[in-house]
Formats: structure tokens, sequence, C-alpha cells
């Protein structure tokens, strides 16, 4: 990219142990890995109208909705805030047309928001997995992903123009898209490998008007 562009990313919310702190945060991988992708990154706060405000203000080429915590329904670890904030974020996306990537849990919120359903999967959690599909044979990559999350889509659920772009080896869906939408959803951690990252970005470029 000969010119940097913004990303919002938003943050996973953790109670500080012993104290009376709630905390944002970002694991820094995620700060490097965009920078040397191209992009300039700015994490979201949890507060939905500030979120508003960012979005209005930097006008992102892209907006990235973070792993950790738990989607709604999906387990106890429940960030209301978060939520609300990542709802709207995907509002304001699909009207001004901006990417999505959502990664983990926040490829759960993508699918929750394109009305799809989330169903429980086992043998996902803190374990590599090899990728088969279409996002797997065009990528760059690597073979091998790190995988960590109890949570999976329904494939039987995907609205029309929802397409899975990979699977695990036991033929959960991995990765699902909208190119009308701009929107990519990977139940992976792409931030937790050198290179990956931008792999997945590049895989995004495709999606461009």
């Amino acid at each position: 990219m000969s010119e940097r562009r913004v990303v919002l990313i938003t943050q996973r919310s953790d109670r500080v142990p012993g104290r009376p702190e709630v905390r944002d945060g970002l694991e820094d991988s995620w700060a490097s890995g965009l920078w040397e992708a191209g992009w300039v990154p700015f994490p979201v706060v949890n507060v939905a109208a500030a979120a508003v405000a960012q979005f209005e203000a930097l006008r992102p080429g892209l907006v990235i909705l973070s792993g950790g915590n738990d989607a709604p329904g999906t387990g106890p670890d429940s960030v209301p805030a978060r939520d609300e904030t990542e709802s709207i974020l995907l509002s304001l996306a699909a009207r001004a047309r901006t990417p999505v990537l959502g990664v983990c849990r926040g490829a759960q919120m993508l699918a929750r928001f394109a009305g799809m359903r989330l169903v429980s999967v086992e043998g996902h959690v803190r374990v590599r997995h090899a990728l088969t599909g279409p996002l797997a044979r065009a990528w760059r990559g690597p073979a091998e992903v790190a995988s960590f999350h109890h949570w999976g889509v329904a494939e039987d659920s995907m609205p029309e123009g929802w397409h899975v772009l990979a699977r695990a080896e036991d033929g959960a869906v991995e990765a699902f898209a909208n190119r009308e939408r701009r929107s990519l959803g990977v139940l992976w951690h792409p931030e937790r490998e050198p290179h990956h990252l931008h792999a997945v970005l590049e895989s995004m470029e495709a999606y461009e008007p």
C-alpha cells in the first residue's frame, strides 16, 4: 500500500483482579501487524457514543472486531458495553460500505449481525489446525492457524450472499464472507502468527469497490 489508511479495531474488556477496575485492552501484535501491513491502527473505546464519534471523525478504511470475551449468549465472560459498541460499529460500517474483518469473537459478532446462528464446537481451543477451502488456497499465509474458540457458525443459517471460505479438518466453518457487504469473518487468530495478519488483509483487497 502506497498510502497508509486508518483502521478502527475494537478491544476486549477485562476486570482487574483485586481492584475495582475494568480495562480495555488489545494484544500488541495487532498494532505492529497492522502497521507492517500499511495501516494506522486506532483502538476503539467501549463507549458506544464515543465509538460513533471515532468512526465519524476518522472515516476508517477498515473496521476490525477483535477477539477476547464471550459473544452474547456464548459464555460467562459477558461484556454488554463492548457488545453495544461493536453492534453500532457494524451498523455504521454497513451504511458507509466500510470493510469489516471479524476475528474469533469478532467473527461471531459479524455472524450474529448477519442473522446467522452460532453453534458450539469441540477441539478448537488452544490448538493448531490446517485449513481447506478457497481462502486457504488463495492466500500466502501459513498452512496451519492458531485456534481458540468454543463457538462456530452454523452453515445452514448463512443468508444469501454469504459463503464459506475456509474449513477446519473436522469440517467446521473457519472463515465466511460476503463480498457485496465487504465483510470477512475468521474464527482463528491471525494476529498470533508472523505475517499471517498481512495475508488475511491482502485477501480482503479483492473486496475493494
